[in-house]
């Protein structure tokens, strides 16, 4: 097996010594106007896989990369209280903004 041959790194050493070059972002600052304009060409691209990947880093840079949730699946219902149960929809409801009142079911509606 390939794994028999790894070794773990000792107590405070580094998987990765020389780590990142020193002033890597200060370079990779001076060249943001020519990157952002080769991205933004490549929105025109031929290909739809370069036009959705060049979208995709634009977005990410002007308003950050999406938030990634995940569901606790360990556990079923009956295992949680009310007020976890609670606490948990209210995380929800503010991560997707809805304005729903307590108990009305009913969300604010969106025009289209």
């Amino acid at each position: 097996m390939r794994e028999d041959n790894l070794k773990p790194f000792q107590k405070g050493q580094s998987g990765n010594p020389g780590g990142r070059p020193k002033g890597i972002a200060a370079i990779a600052r001076e060249h943001k106007d020519r990157a952002i304009e080769v991205l933004v060409k490549g929105m025109s691209d031929d290909d739809a896989r370069v036009r959705i990947t060049a979208a995709k880093e634009i977005l990410d840079r002007g308003y950050g990369k999406p938030l990634t949730m995940t569901a606790d699946v360990t556990n079923k219902i009956e295992d949680f209280d009310d007020e976890s149960l609670d606490a948990a929809i209210s995380v929800l409801k503010s991560a997707i903004g809805t304005d729903v009142e307590a108990g009305s079911g009913e969300a604010a509606q969106t025009s289209h």
